[in-house]
């Protein structure tokens, strides 16, 4: 007889649940998710109103902050003629057509709540999980289940509890007060004088969405923050130029350089929003729109709340600003989990989930509880959770072994020592290409580039010198896809692909042959260089 295959619970269907189910099918599991609404996509399942309450949706004007080929899951690269920055219904349309490629809807039950995860009466000998989920019974009535699982993963990700600072006289303030979770367009805004709250990206696309209607906007901030757009240099996306492997210069010029690029380019803007952190030290402002509205006066930048009146506020430089109809808190979000969990290694420690390498909750006797998602890289997402549910997925399989408790927990207090050094107060961001490589490295995908050199140089030097996109992570171990090779050898065919909407004379089309002949010549140079010294 077959051994049985393992059952797992994915809770939530965002991009760390979609790429969770198929990940499990990969390694021959039996997952069964769980999502609350009736369709997938998590964030980028754009609501105007939902009718199962707040849920956290981007606003109805989102476009992605990362490139389509960084951004893409490791084995479905995104059609070669879309956007390389995709409006909101682009990522919709992406994440259904990855669904409906591996079959993974079937998997999953729509308008479902799990309310409740606690361990299996024999969880000391099993490391089983009971998942309690409520949904719509034929009779319209809410029914509960309960149902045994041998794994599980929650992925619910990051915004499920917004943060609302407490100013000193907001609750006598007679406008209107909302957290960005509930933004979706700027009508409602039309002819009035709104603040804003935050400098992250929700509240710079927040401030700049409202200011096309609204009388005037107030940006109102604490700290200073990096702009940066999403193109680079020769029109390239911002994230193909900086997660490279190796650069042609120390990677300490590179970032030396690219900051001194931003203060060049946005001194006037920096009059007000200098900030006083490293680059990779917070969330920078991904941003084409601000800087416009900024000059132009649509949008003021402010200091930080110091206070509200009946109709006004006051900020701590001293200024006021009355006649304010409405305020924004764009303040981000409390790290907690949407469900009731009878797990002391799920408790949150300092505002934070302690989780080894982001995924696993340390002091279970058992590793069968994965926490996909709860990762803020300061670049793409996508790929970081898909190497964390393809990880998950061989440990829950028994194919991937973590260290033991004592090895984890260090690892985790170093981890944490480490964020609190190089990231501002209250934030937890990862080094999106680090992590990445990590993680490769425990699930066996990480390439060996000396041996690969010998038997494909040119695929080599596009790893090692180009973009460092997902498919580089299916050319070899668990996994690996043929088409890998493929998709990193016409990556910037796909990059150019949606720029060329115009036939274009022969004479630009042969200089721009010229130009990355010559660079790919200088590139073997330095390769063969590093190789022989």
């Amino acid at each position: 007889m077959s051994e049985r295959s393992k059952t797992v619970a994915v809770i939530g269907c965002g991009i760390s649940g979609l790429t969770a189910v198929k990940c499990c099918l990969d390694e021959g599991l039996q997952p069964t998710c769980f999502e609350r609404s009736d369709g997938i996509g998590g964030l980028w399942y754009y609501r105007d109103n939902s009718e199962y309450g707040i849920m956290t949706t981007i606003y109805k004007s989102t476009i992605t902050n990362t490139s389509k080929e960084v951004t893409s899951f490791s084995d479905f690269p995104f059609p070669g003629e879309w956007p390389n920055f995709l409006h909101h219904s682009y990522m919709k349309r992406y994440l259904d057509m990855y669904a409906d490629k591996f079959g993974l809807k079937k998997h999953i039950r729509f308008s479902t709540r799990v309310t409740r995860l606690a361990q299996a009466p024999d969880y000391e000998a099993t490391g089983r999980w009971v998942v309690t989920s409520q949904a719509e019974g034929v009779s319209g009535h809410v029914e509960e289940f309960s149902q045994e699982f041998d794994a599980v993963m929650i992925c619910t990700g990051m915004f499920n509890n917004p943060y609302i600072p407490e100013f000193p006289g907001l609750e006598e303030f007679q406008g209107k007060v909302m957290h960005s979770q509930s933004f979706r367009r700027p009508e409602e805004f039309e002819g009035k004088r709104v603040v804003v709250v935050g400098i992250g990206n929700s509240a710079g696309d927040a401030a700049v969405d409202v200011s096309r209607l609204a009388s005037q906007v107030y940006l109102s901030t604490r700290r200073g923050v990096w702009i940066v757009n999403r193109i680079g240099d020769y029109g390239i996306p911002w994230d193909f130029h900086f997660f490279r492997r190796f650069h042609l210069v120390p990677a300490k010029l590179h970032v030396m350089l690219f900051v001194k690029s931003l203060k060049r380019k946005f001194k006037m803007l920096y009059n007000s929003l200098r900030p006083a952190h490293d680059l990779s030290a917070g969330e920078a402002l991904m941003t084409e729109d601000m800087p416009g509205c900024i000059i132009s006066g649509t949008v003021m930048i402010k200091a930080n709340i110091a206070s509200f009146t009946k109709t006004g506020v006051v900020f701590e430089d001293g200024t006021t600003e009355e006649d304010i109809n409405a305020v924004i808190m764009a303040t981000g979000y409390k790290d907690s989990l949407p469900l009731e969990v009878d797990c002391q290694a799920l408790e949150m420690k300092d505002g934070h989930l302690p989780l080894y390498k982001l995924v696993f909750p340390l002091g279970l006797k058992h590793n069968t509880l994965s926490v996909n998602g709860a990762i803020r890289p300061l670049a793409a997402v996508l790929p970081c959770v898909e190497l964390q549910a393809r990880w998950a997925s061989r440990v829950f399989k028994g194919l991937a072994k973590l260290p033991s408790q004592p090895d984890m927990e260090a690892e985790v207090k170093a981890t944490d020592e480490a964020m609190k050094a190089a990231c501002l107060p209250n934030h937890r961001h990862s080094d999106f290409q680090a992590y990445c490589i990590s993680l490769a490295s425990e699930i066996g995908v990480e390439p060996n580039f000396l041996k690969l050199f010998l038997t494909d140089p040119v695929l080599t030097l596009r790893c090692l010198f180009g973009p460092l996109v997902p498919y580089q992570f299916r050319l070899v171990g668990p996994g690996k896809n043929d088409e890998a090779r493929k998709a990193i050898n016409t990556v910037w065919e796909r990059i150019e692909k949606p720029t060329k909407t115009r036939p274009i004379g022969p004479k630009e089309d042969a200089r721009h042959l010229v130009i990355l002949i010559a660079f790919c010549v200088s590139v073997l140079v330095v390769v063969m260089a590093w190789i022989l010294l």
